[in-house]
């Protein structure tokens, strides 16, 4: 579930208080189509790797786009997206999401009136959408594949360019200790 939230700073602590749904994706009403549409020019096609700072605009104006990644369990796994990084190539476009980490429990809270937390964890993810753009027009419904979504298609340009993004924002991600199993 997608949602808009109103920022409210009580004695410098933000209160999230929920304002009404809405889509992330669809090139109707979506929020990344919305935003996408604003920055294309008409000298724009793919491929193309672009970034929108959802979160740097919007709390601006006092609002936070939140997903509520289990909107029908009952832990609570709040994020607030903070950017989205897309590769657009003709007709599709791998995107990822960098999100900060809200909640993740199994305490009850309520979801619609909540404080956010001061510092929170900056998780990814990542998935795709049936939509391009030519001219500076988007084509396509920017909406993901209706199923299961069984794989995300990296050509060498793509994979470097989130890379390359997640270097930039948070490059502790790419120096983490790992465990490793291999035959």
């Amino acid at each position: 579930m997608y949602s808009w939230y109103k920022r409210i700073n009580e004695n410098g602590q933000v209160r999230l208080v929920f304002e009404e749904q809405t889509s992330m994706a669809g090139c109707n009403n979506g929020v990344i189509a919305d935003e996408l549409r604003k920055v294309i020019t008409a000298s724009d096609n793919p491929p193309l790797g672009w970034t929108l700072p959802i979160a740097d605009k919007w709390n601006k104006e006092d609002y936070s786009f939140i997903i509520d990644i289990k909107p029908k369990s009952d832990e609570i796994f709040l994020c607030e997206l903070d950017r989205v990084f897309g590769y657009t190539f003709e007709g599709w476009t791998p995107i990822m999401l960098r999100l900060k980490l809200l909640f993740s429990d199994t305490y009850k809270m309520d979801k619609m009136n909540f404080e956010c937390p001061e510092e929170p964890e900056v998780i990814y993810t990542m998935f795709y959408l049936y939509g391009s753009f030519k001219d500076g027009k988007l084509t396509g419904t920017w909406n993901p594949p209706f199923g299961t979504i069984t794989a995300l298609l990296f050509w060498p340009e793509a994979m470097t360019f989130f890379y390359e993004q997640v270097r930039r924002f948070d490059p502790h991600f790419l120096n983490q200790n790992f465990k490793l199993l291999s035959v």
